[in-house]
C-alpha cells in the first residue's frame, strides 16, 4: 500500500491539480521503538502549476482534426461546476482551466477506442505535454498534442466458436455483430460478446473474446470460448390443504431444444380452483431466415380466489410471425393472430357476464401488430440497454366473434450501470449496481363486452392485471382507491380502459439468479382513454428481491402505499407485502 501511495495515489493527487513537474525526493521512516510506532517523512516538490495551453492534432488522415478534436477534455477556460462547487466549501476561489493528467490520459484512450472502432487497432496515438515559454501573464501554461500513426485498418480474417458442444454453431453466429470480411470494430465486438452470454446456454461471465494476428497484412482471426451449461428442466410438485385440496404441477422447459436455440415449454398446474394446460414452441430462425414464429395453444379452466372474480373455461391459440426491421439487429415487426372462446360459470363477478349479455359461450378473433426493439444486456436481470415496444391488437370487426374493440399497450424501459464490485477472478461475476427506469401505458377502444377482465385493466398489487405495489389487488379502480372497506373484490367498476403506470429503482445485480433493488412506483387507471391524467398518480415505494429458481422467477417485494385512505377518506398509508411468481420488474 505504502508503495502504491508513493508510486501512484499522490502523483495522481498531484497531477489533477495541473502539478505536472510534481516528484518526491525523500522519503524516510522514523522508528520510535519504545513505543512501537513509525513516523513516515515525505519531502516533495511540487513544482509549478501548469494550465492549458494551444492543443493540435498530428498525423491524422482517417478522421478530420475536428472529429479528434471533440475528445479533447479541455475546451473551456471557465472553471467547471465540481470546481465551483469545491472552492465554496473551501473558501478559495475555483482554479480555472488547469491542467488535469487524469482527464487527459481518458481522453487519449477514447482517441485510441475511436480508432479501434473503425478497425485501425494498430494504430498509435501518443499524447505530448510539453511546457509552454511564460505569456505576459506569467501563467505557467503546457501545450497539448496528439501525435498519431494511423498504420493500416484490420480485417477480420475468421471468427472461431470455442466449446459448443451441444449448441449448434449457426445459432451461435446469429448474435454476431461482426463477420469476416468486415473492418474490425470494437464496439461491435463486445456487442456480440454481450448477444451470446445473453443466450442463456453458456456459463457466465463468458471468457473475454481473444483477437490474434491471421496473417501479415495485419489481419485478426477473433475467438469466442463458451462452456455449455444445462438449460432444460423438468419440475413437479404436488400441495395438500384445507380448503383448497389436492393440487399440483408439472412442467417441461427446454430453450435449446435439439441445440438449435429453438425454445418448447409445457406446463400443467391443476388442483381444486384451477387446471391449465399451455404449450408453446418458438423457432427463433424459421429454416435459417431471421423471420421467427411462435405456436402457442391453450386450455384454462379457473375459479378465481383473488377477490370474487367466478368461474371462466378459456380455450385459445395464437400464432405470431416476426420480421426484422431494415438496418437494425435490435428492432422487429410481430404479426399475430389469436382466436379465443371463453365459458362462464354462474358464480362470482364473472358469472354476471352470461345474464348481463347474450353472451353464453364467447368467441374472439384478433390480429395484432407489434413493434419492438430490445437492446437490453446481463438478462434476465439487465444493467444495460433499453425496451421499447408498443402493440396494436384488433379483435372482431371483420375477424367476427362476439365482441368488438382496439387495444393499444406500450412498455418503455431503460437501464444504465452505475458501477461493479469484484468479478476480476476468473468464473466470478461481479456485482453491478444499476439504475432504471420503466413506464407502460394501455388503452381500449370500443366495448370488450365479457372481455373486459382480460383485455381491460386493472391495478394494483402484482398477481392480477397491472401492477402498483404498496397497494392490494384491485384496490385503484377509476373512482379512487377502494381498499378502505377493508375489502378489495373484484366489480366491474374496478376496470379501466386506460392505465398508466412508471417504476424508478435503484437495483444490484448479484448474479444471473439474485437480484435486489430499491424502488418507486407510480400509476393510475382511468374508466375512458380520453380521462388519462398523469398529474394523479398513486404512489408506493419499498425494497425488492428476486431470484430465479427451478420453478421460475420468484420475487418478494415490500412496499408502502402513500395514498391509501380508510373508510372516511383520511389519509391511512401503510406497508404491503407482495409475493411474485413468474415476473421480472
Amino acid at each position: 500500500k505504502y508503495a502504491g501511495d508513493l508510486g501512484e495515489r499522490i502523483p495522481t493527487l498531484y497531477a489533477k491539480q495541473g502539478f505536472v513537474d510534481f516528484q518526491f525526493l525523500k522519503d524516510t521512516l522514523l522508528v520510535d521503538r519504545a513505543r512501537g510506532k513509525g513516523l513516515v517523512e515525505l519531502t516533495v516538490n511540487e513544482g509549478s502549476r501548469y494550465n492549458v495551453g494551444a492543443f493540435a492534432v498530428d498525423g491524422n488522415k482517417h478522421f478530420s482534426t475536428e472529429d479528434v478534436q471533440r475528445y479533447f477534455p479541455f475546451t473551456s477556460g471557465k472553471p467547471t461546476l465540481p470546481q465551483r462547487v469545491v472552492g465554496l466549501v473551501r473558501r478559495k476561489p475555483a482554479a480555472s482551466n488547469l491542467f488535469d493528467r487524469t482527464q487527459w490520459d481518458d481522453a487519449t484512450q477514447k482517441v485510441r477506442t475511436l480508432y479501434s472502432n473503425e478497425g485501425y487497432i494498430y494504430a498509435q496515438v501518443r499524447s505530448v505535454a510539453e511546457p509552454a515559454p511564460l505569456g505576459p501573464d506569467s501563467t505557467p501554461r503546457v501545450n497539448l498534442r496528439w501525435e498519431i500513426t494511423e498504420n493500416q485498418p484490420a480485417i477480420i480474417n475468421r471468427v472461431e466458436i470455442l466449446g459448443n458442444d451441444y449448441t449448434n454453431e449457426a445459432c451461435i453466429r446469429d448474435q454476431l455483430f461482426i463477420v469476416p470480411g468486415d473492418v474490425f470494430n470494437q464496439d461491435r465486438l463486445i456487442r456480440s460478446y454481450q448477444s451470446i452470454a445473453n443466450l442463456g446456454f453458456f456459463e457466465t461471465p463468458l471468457p473475454p473474446p481473444d483477437t490474434k494476428p491471421a496473417n501479415d497484412a495485419g489481419d485478426v482471426d477473433v475467438i469466442f470460448r463458451v462452456k455449455e451449461k444445462r438449460t432444460g428442466n423438468i419440475n413437479f410438485g404436488a400441495s395438500m390443504g384445507q380448503g383448497t385440496g389436492v393440487g399440483g404441477f408439472i412442467g417441461l422447459e427446454q430453450p435449446n431444444l435439439w441445440g438449435n436455440c429453438k425454445r418448447g415449454s409445457l406446463q400443467w398446474q391443476f388442483g381444486r380452483y384451477i387446471n391449465d394446460f399451455n404449450l408453446s414452441y418458438t423457432d427463433p430462425a424459421i429454416k435459417r431466415s431471421r423471420v421467427s414464429g411462435t405456436l402457442s395453444a391453450y386450455n384454462s379452466q379457473a375459479r378465481y380466489r383473488i377477490a370474487d372474480l367466478g368461474r371462466s373455461i378459456r380455450t385459445g391459440a395464437s400464432l405470431q410471425v416476426g420480421f426484422p426491421m431494415p438496418n437494425s439487429r435490435f428492432t422487429r415487426l410481430f404479426v399475430t393472430y389469436g382466436a379465443e372462446a371463453v365459458k362462464f360459470g354462474s358464480d362470482g363477478l364473472l358469472g354476471t357476464v352470461t345474464t348481463g349479455t347474450t353472451c353464453t359461450r364467447c368467441f374472439r378473433s384478433n390480429v395484432g401488430l407489434s413493434l419492438q426493439r430490445d437492446t437490453r444486456v446481463d438478462m434476465p436481470f439487465a444493467t444495460q440497454g433499453s425496451l421499447q415496444s408498443i402493440r396494436a391488437d384488433f379483435n372482431g370487426g371483420l375477424l367476427g366473434g362476439s365482441s368488438s374493440f382496439q387495444r393499444y399497450y406500450t412498455e418503455m424501459r431503460s437501464y444504465a450501470l452505475l458501477g461493479s464490485i469484484g468479478g476480476k477472478k476468473p468464473g466470478s461475476q461481479p456485482l453491478k449496481f444499476l439504475v432504471g427506469l420503466s413506464g407502460k401505458a394501455g388503452a381500449v377502444f370500443g366495448d370488450p363486452g365479457a372481455f373486459f377482465y382480460s383485455q381491460s385493466f386493472s391495478l394494483g398489487g402484482v398477481q392480477f392485471g397491472e401492477s402498483l405495489r404498496g397497494y392490494p389487488e384491485f384496490s385503484i379502480t377509476p373512482s379512487g382507491f377502494s381498499g378502505s372497506t377493508g375489502t378489495y373484490n373484484a366489480q366491474r367498476g374496478s376496470f379501466g380502459n386506460s392505465f398508466f403506470t412508471s417504476t424508478a429503482e435503484v437495483g444490484l445485480r448479484v448474479s444471473q439468479q439474485l437480484y435486489l433493488n430499491v424502488f418507486y412506483d407510480a400509476g393510475n387507471i382511468w374508466t375512458h382513454p380520453r380521462e388519462f391524467d398523469p398529474s394523479r398518480l398513486y404512489r408506493g415505494a419499498g425494497v425488492g428481491a428476486s431470484v430465479v429458481t427451478p420453478l421460475g422467477p420468484l420475487g418478494l417485494d415490500w412496499a408502502y402505499g402513500f395514498d391509501r385512505t380508510d373508510l372516511f377518506g383520511r389519509p391511512d398509508p401503510k406497508f404491503q407485502l407482495h409475493f411474485r411468481l413468474g415476473q421480472f420488474f
